[in-house]
């Protein structure tokens, strides 16, 4: 029920939800505000990393792979 897929999924639906936000409101500009907004100290952590993975997106970059040791000890595949 609040296993790794469901916690994905989630996280999944946020980022698309601030892609269509951003975009809306800023258009080309959605990636370097996404950034700017994800630099901000106030962001709690879950926050931070929607925003660092929206711009991500926004700027079709690859996702960063994970080490091995992070595969082994994560026990979850990667995105």
């Amino acid at each position: 029920m609040f296993g790794h897929r469901a916690r994905r999924s989630a996280f999944d639906r946020e980022v698309q939800i601030e892609i269509e936000i951003l975009r809306k409101l800023h258009g080309e500009a959605a990636a370097q505000v996404a950034r700017e907004k994800a630099a901000r100290p106030s962001n709690r952590t879950a926050r931070r990393k929607v925003l660092e993975e929206t711009a991500r997106q926004l700027n079709n970059e690859a996702a960063p792979r994970r080490s091995l040791i992070g595969r082994l000890l994560g026990g979850a595949p990667g995105p």
